[in-house]
């Protein structure tokens, strides 16, 4: 078997690995060993190409695409996550001392006596 369809064959996991996402973490383990084990593979192509290989070649080329937006997406749902944490962080540190953010910039002193 050659590397482009051992690489097609991978890169075929990967975009189906990111179109049925059940479990994050775990697909998110997935995704990060088949885009290592793509890489090496990349890197190991070499020309010439038989016709059959150049239409694999092709079809990556489309599909690596579909995959950059989906990692993408899924990148973006993450950030999504944290920062809805981080806000429900301070929500709640807030609600439980409401009084602990607060700022003195100044004192008055009466001087009547």
């Amino acid at each position: 078997m050659s590397s482009v369809v051992r690489c097609h064959t991978i890169t075929k996991q990967l975009k189906e690995a990111l179109e049925h996402i059940e479990n994050r973490e775990s697909t998110i383990e997935t995704i990060e060993s088949l885009l290592d084990k793509r890489q090496i593979l990349i890197t190991a192509i070499r020309p010439p190409f038989t016709e059959e290989e150049q239409v694999l070649g092709k079809q990556m080329i489309t599909w690596s695409q579909e995959i950059d937006k989906e990692l993408s997406q899924l990148q973006s749902s993450i950030k999504r996550d944290m920062n809805g944490l981080s806000r429900k962080r301070t929500s709640v540190q807030k609600y439980a001392n409401p009084y602990e953010s607060l700022q003195y910039d100044g004192m008055f002193y009466d001087k009547k006596k």
